[in-house]
């Protein structure tokens, strides 16, 4: 779950890793719309999660408020 500020993503993309090295891309979008975001992914083993922003919806970057991850 992501919880965005003002300055939301249009498109961004959740990566995880199991080493902080190696990196997989388990979710993407283009059309990020901010407020709260379920973004929804298969189960998989991972140690680390990030968020890549892609593409910002205004001229003031990207700023979240909290990023969470819940096991299936």
């Amino acid at each position: 779950m992501l919880r965005w500020e003002a300055a939301h993503a249009r498109s961004y993309r959740i990566d995880v890793s199991t080493d902080g090295a190696t990196w997989r891309t388990v979710w993407s979008t283009t059309a990020g719309d901010g407020g709260t975001d379920n973004d929804r992914f298969a189960a998989t083993g991972a140690r680390y999660v990030r968020m890549i922003g892609l593409t910002r919806a205004t001229s003031y970057g990207f700023s979240l408020w909290e990023l969470e991850v819940y096991p299936h």
